[in-house]
Protein backbone atom coordinates (compact mmCIF):
# COMPACT_ATOMS: atom_id res chain seq x y z
CA UNK A 1 0.00 0.00 0.00
CA UNK A 2 1.32 3.65 -0.84
CA UNK A 3 1.93 5.72 2.03
CA UNK A 4 0.66 9.45 1.77
CA UNK A 5 3.71 10.81 0.35
CA UNK A 6 3.57 8.75 -2.35
CA UNK A 7 0.02 9.54 -3.14
CA UNK A 8 -0.04 12.96 -2.69
CA UNK A 9 2.95 12.62 -5.75
CA UNK A 10 0.84 10.37 -8.18
CA UNK A 11 -1.98 13.13 -7.98
CA UNK A 12 0.32 15.83 -8.75
CA UNK A 13 1.87 14.48 -11.85
CA UNK A 14 1.34 15.85 -15.35
CA UNK A 15 1.80 14.69 -18.98
CA UNK A 16 5.65 15.06 -20.07
CA UNK A 17 6.46 13.40 -23.50
CA UNK A 18 9.45 11.37 -21.94
CA UNK A 19 6.40 9.11 -20.40
CA UNK A 20 6.23 6.89 -23.22
CA UNK A 21 9.60 5.37 -22.35
CA UNK A 22 9.50 5.40 -18.67
CA UNK A 23 10.00 2.45 -16.39
CA UNK A 24 7.31 4.20 -14.12
CA UNK A 25 3.86 2.48 -14.58
CA UNK A 26 1.94 5.35 -13.79
CA UNK A 27 3.98 7.61 -15.96
CA UNK A 28 2.92 5.29 -19.04
CA UNK A 29 -0.50 4.96 -18.60
CA UNK A 30 -0.29 8.87 -18.26
CA UNK A 31 1.45 9.04 -21.98
CA UNK A 32 -1.15 6.45 -22.88
CA UNK A 33 -4.63 8.46 -21.63
CA UNK A 34 -3.18 11.39 -23.20
CA UNK A 35 -2.60 9.82 -26.59
CA UNK A 36 -6.06 8.70 -26.48
CA UNK A 37 -7.62 11.95 -25.42
CA UNK A 38 -5.51 13.69 -28.12
CA UNK A 39 -7.05 11.23 -30.64
CA UNK A 40 -10.17 11.53 -30.04
CA UNK A 41 -10.05 15.50 -29.52
CA UNK A 42 -8.20 15.47 -33.23
CA UNK A 43 -11.33 12.95 -34.50
CA UNK A 44 -14.22 14.28 -32.80
CA UNK A 45 -17.00 11.75 -31.49
CA UNK A 46 -18.23 8.90 -33.98
CA UNK A 47 -21.62 10.51 -34.26
CA UNK A 48 -20.03 12.98 -36.06
CA UNK A 49 -18.02 11.18 -37.91
CA UNK A 50 -21.13 8.93 -39.09
CA UNK A 51 -23.03 11.99 -39.93
CA UNK A 52 -20.09 12.97 -42.39
CA UNK A 53 -20.10 10.07 -43.59
CA UNK A 54 -23.79 10.22 -44.61
CA UNK A 55 -23.53 14.18 -45.84
CA UNK A 56 -20.87 13.12 -47.64
CA UNK A 57 -22.45 10.42 -49.69
CA UNK A 58 -25.83 12.74 -49.79
CA UNK A 59 -27.75 10.85 -46.99
CA UNK A 60 -28.57 13.69 -44.86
Amino acid sequence: MKNKKQRTFDADKTYQSSDYTSQDETARGFAETHEQVSDTMAEGTIDRKASAEKREQGEG
